[in-house]
């Protein structure tokens, strides 16, 4: 495929309330306010509001809207929201707009895919002043066609999309696949085991195929993020084959490993552990690699 847009992230937004807490002029004057909100760069809603300045808002209505839910999308983990208000109150050349914005860091490795904000507009020469609250409650990984890649347009393997993190396997600190990360590296030191295996080929009665199976294991000290703290990972579809991952309450070396809890994922994609109940609980991870089995060319006579 040719890689003309990026992968993104949408984010799923709950805007809770929004409050002007001071206009540019005094009490008991009509005000013709407009605000807009923009994540990363793109605007992601605006409000026109216009009235009496003594009214304000109820709480959670924007405009006809109870707390509505929008939908940006980001690139970047860490991204910059910017709220931008004007205030109309005359003829520009009697009263010109007063402006007001502020702007908003938001890192989702720091703060994970689930938190709360305030933003507040403020004016340096005008006593505009504008707040939004709202709530990121999820997210999910997204093909967005709208925002152009930079560089070069360029041939991309599209096998594991919209994710953005390849053919390799991933375990990360926070939910959906954010926070400190970790790459399990499916190197020979890692291997505990190959052998053969047999299948019967569906649809044909007799036929067997060969395979290869590979075993990983990586135990607490060798996930790559500190031990109780997955809550989420990331299984890819390799090139050649199929992966299959099961997490462990408890290190391959610890007596109660026996008795502990395990999970078992063979599904591509990217998994929240607490579905599982082991989010902040895996010890070790155990990854299982079966591929065709490639036999060596024969020898020229």
């Amino acid at each position: 495929m040719r890689r003309e847009t990026v992968l993104a992230k949408e984010l799923s937004v709950r805007l809770t309330s929004w409050m002007p807490n001071n206009y540019s002029e005094a009490r008991n004057h009509d005000h013709e306010l407009e605000w807009y909100l923009w994540f990363e760069g793109r605007e992601a809603f605006r409000l026109f509001d216009k009235g009496p300045s003594d009214l304000i808002p109820a709480h959670g209505y924007f405009g006809d809207q109870i707390q509505p839910m929008i939908y940006p999308r980001v690139v970047n983990n860490r991204f910059k929201v910017r709220l931008v208000a004007i205030e109309r109150d005359g003829p520009q050349w009697l009263d010109p707009d007063d402006r007001a914005k502020d702007d908003l860091w938001i890192d989702l490795d720091q703060v994970g895919p689930y938190s709360t904000w305030t933003i507040v507009a403020k004016g340096s020469d005008t006593a505009l002043n504008v707040q939004v609250s709202f709530d990121i409650v999820s997210l999910e990984y997204v093909n967005a066609p709208e925002i152009p890649a930079p560089g070069k347009p360029s041939i991309e393997d599209t096998t594991n999309f919209p994710f953005p993190w390849g053919g390799e396997i991933k375990v990360f600190e926070h939910d959906l696949g954010l926070g400190r990360q970790a790459r399990l590296d499916l190197a020979d030191s890692r291997r505990v085991s190959r052998r053969d295996l047999w299948t019967i080929v569906p649809g044909n009665p007799g036929m067997l195929k060969q395979s290869t199976q590979d075993i990983y294991r990586f135990g607490v000290a060798d996930i790559g993020i500190a031990n109780d703290t997955m809550s989420s990972l990331y299984l890819p579809k390799p090139a050649k084959g199929r992966y299959s991952i099961t997490v462990y309450d408890h290190d391959f070396s610890d007596p109660r490993f026996a008795q502990g809890a395990k999970r078992t994922l063979s599904a591509p994609g990217l998994y929240k552990l607490s579905d599982f109940g082991l989010g902040d609980r895996v010890s070790s991870v155990e990854v299982a690699h079966t591929y065709p089995k490639t036999n060596p060319p024969r020898p020229p006579n």
